[in-house]
C-alpha cells in the first residue's frame, strides 16, 4: 500500500483545485464540500504513507 499512497496525494490536490474553482465562482456549499473531502484525502495519504513495508 506505501508504493501507492501517491493516489492519495492526487486525490487531495484535486479536491483542493475543485475547491478553489467552486471559490472563484461563488459556489460555497460545493467548495465546504470539496475542501472536506481534500481533508479526508490527506488523511488518508498520510495513514498509508506510514505503512510497514
Amino acid at each position: 500500500m506505501r508504493k501507492t499512497a501517491w493516489i492519495w496525494f492526487v486525490g487531495f490536490a484535486a479536491w483542493v483545485i475543485d475547491g478553489l474553482i467552486s471559490v472563484h465562482y461563488r459556489d460555497w456549499l460545493h467548495a465546504r464540500l470539496a475542501f472536506m473531502v481534500a481533508i479526508v484525502f490527506f488523511a488518508a495519504a498520510l495513514f498509508y504513507r506510514k505503512q510497514p513495508r
